[in-house]
């Protein structure tokens, strides 16, 4: 019997191909049987048995195929909630939102390069650009403060969907403590710096 309910792993099959139907499982256990006549005689409740059997058996298949699918994360449906408990993650938005913030807590580290934010945030936000502060540009600004701050620029124009709010928790957790990291949409509007009220900030910062 276990050969049957397994026979997906036995094969290589994964969850996107054609499970049996449920009379293909009881055409695998008919032939199960060992060979002779007496079979003949009860072949009329065997084939109602082998029928009752094979409609669990596709059942559990299915089962089967959707643990398969849960135990990856950008799938997973019914353990997403599971996946959020145990990451201390928010159970708010889109499926699609749910399963990008779930795989950036997975793929974050503790300490980061541009390109590790960057590979951290592509499953909320896609392709992004970091921008950092020089120590040149903050002193021009007058603010030597302004050299720990950093951006994460989202083209509003390129394709896919986006999340920036659930980027921005994220970013906010992973950051090093010294610093300011936002996500933006321009690198071009500016406005009021929370630090001086000037109006040379990059908008949405």
């Amino acid at each position: 019997m276990s050969r049957l309910l397994f026979w997906s792993f036995e094969t290589g099959a994964s969850s996107s191909t054609t499970a049996p139907t449920p009379n293909a499982y009881a055409g695998m256990m008919m032939a199960l049987l060992p060979p002779g006549r007496l079979w003949r005689l009860v072949e009329s409740f065997l084939s109602t048995l082998f029928a009752a059997c094979a409609d669990e058996l596709g059942r559990l298949e299915a089962r089967t195929r959707d643990l398969l699918d849960e135990a990856d994360p950008t799938t997973a449906d019914e353990l997403l909630p599971e996946y959020e408990s145990e990451l201390e993650l928010p159970s708010t938005g889109s499926i699609a939102e749910r399963q990008a913030r779930v795989i950036a807590r997975i793929v974050a580290r503790q300490r980061y390069r541009p390109t590790d934010l960057q590979t951290t945030l592509a499953p909320l936000l896609g392709t992004v650009t970091i921008i950092e502060r020089t120590h040149s540009f903050a002193s021009s600004l007058g603010d030597d403060r302004e050299i720990f701050r950093f951006f994460v620029y989202r083209d509003p124009t390129a394709p896919g969907t986006y999340f920036v709010m659930s980027a921005q928790a994220l970013l906010d957790t992973i950051k090093p403590s010294h610093t300011i990291g936002q996500v933006i949409e321009s690198t071009s509007a500016l406005y009021d710096d929370p630090h001086s009220l000037y109006d040379r900030d990059l908008m949405g910062a």
